[in-house]
């Protein structure tokens, strides 16, 4: 049926490590997200999954829950993505090939996996912010801020 992993914090989410290098590195978060969510599938058995922005407005709640069901997949679960200040990031949407609910450990991947997608997404917003804010000192100041003194040497 589905596969399951003994419950200690070794096995809780496989490939975390691998996750949180990319994070790290600045990886393109579409590229965390695919391999956070192909690590869930794995590892849950038996699922797909996915995270919605919430600026995807073309990818609704409701018209994923009807393709999802067209292709004969069920609802699993629907968890909030969200900072540690409780900003919400988004979902993170789990459909199952057959009627279940997670089990209490497929809810600690979950929770973990969600946790991830916050640190990926709040990693990302957090370079967004830097480069937007970065300054050119080699401008039109000669290679120094304005106001500051000129060389004596």
């Amino acid at each position: 049926m589905y596969h399951q992993e003994p419950d200690n914090l070794q096995t809780l989410f496989m490939g975390e490590g691998q996750l949180l290098e990319l994070i790290i590195e600045g990886a393109p978060l579409s590229q965390v997200m695919e391999k956070l969510c192909t690590a869930l599938d794995v590892q849950v058995g038996n699922v797909v999954s996915w995270v919605l922005f919430p600026e995807d407005e073309e990818h609704s709640l409701h018209t994923i829950a009807q393709s999802a069901a067209k292709f004969g997949l069920f609802p699993f679960s629907c968890n909030a993505i969200v900072s540690p200040s409780e900003e919400f990031f988004g979902t993170l949407e789990i459909y199952s090939c057959f009627p279940r609910k997670p089990n209490r450990i497929e809810f600690k991947l979950i929770d973990r996996a969600a946790h991830l997608a916050a640190l990926a997404i709040q990693n990302y917003n957090h370079d967004v912010e830097a480069d937007s804010c970065s300054l050119d000192w080699n401008g039109a100041t000669g290679g120094r801020p304005h106001g500051w003194p000129t060389s004596s040497n």
